[in-house]
C-alpha cells in the first residue's frame, strides 16, 4: 500500500496539542481528511479523524470515522504523516511560511489517545 500524507495546515499556538492537521492518500485511491499531529508528554502522534458523541453518562466521546485496521498500515501512514510534518516545520522555518492559529471552533479533546487498541484484522 502506498500512503502519500500533505500537510494542510500547522496550527501555531503554544498551548495546543494539535499541531497540524494533514490529508493522506492511500494508493492513489482514497483520500483521508482531518488527520491532526497532536502533542503529548509521550510526544508526536497521529489522531485520526473522529466523530464525538455523548454516552448514557453524559460524558463527551470521541470514534474514529477512520483508522489503519493493520499494525503494519497504522505504523506506515503515521510514519508518513509525522515524516511530512517534521518536513512543513522545518520549511516553514527556513522559508519563513506563515504558520495559523488554531480556529476557535476546533475541540481541543479530540486529541486524546484512545485508551483501547484498535483491533485487527487481515483481508
Amino acid at each position: 500500500m502506498k500512503v502519500n500524507a500533505k500537510i494542510t495546515k500547522i496550527i501555531d499556538k503554544p498551548d495546543s496539542s494539535i499541531k497540524a492537521f494533514a490529508s493522506v492518500t492511500l494508493d492513489g485511491y482514497f483520500a483521508v481528511h482531518g488527520v491532526k499531529v497532536c502533542d503529548s508528554e509521550k510526544g508526536l502522534f497521529v489522531s485520526m479523524p473522529s466523530t464525538s458523541y455523548t454516552n448514557s453518562s453524559g460524558e463527551t466521546k470521541y470514534r474514529d470515522t477512520f483508522h489503519p485496521i493493520t499494525k503494519g498500515a497504522r505504523e506506515a501512514l503515521n510514519q508518513e504523516v509525522l515524516d511530512k510534518y517534521e518536513a512543513a516545520i522545518s520549511q516553514s522555518q527556513d522559508e519563513g511560511i506563515e504558520i495559523q492559529d488554531l480556529p476557535e471552533d476546533e475541540d481541543e479533546d479530540e486529541c486524546e489517545e484512545l485508551d483501547e487498541p484498535e483491533p485487527e484484522m487481515s483481508m
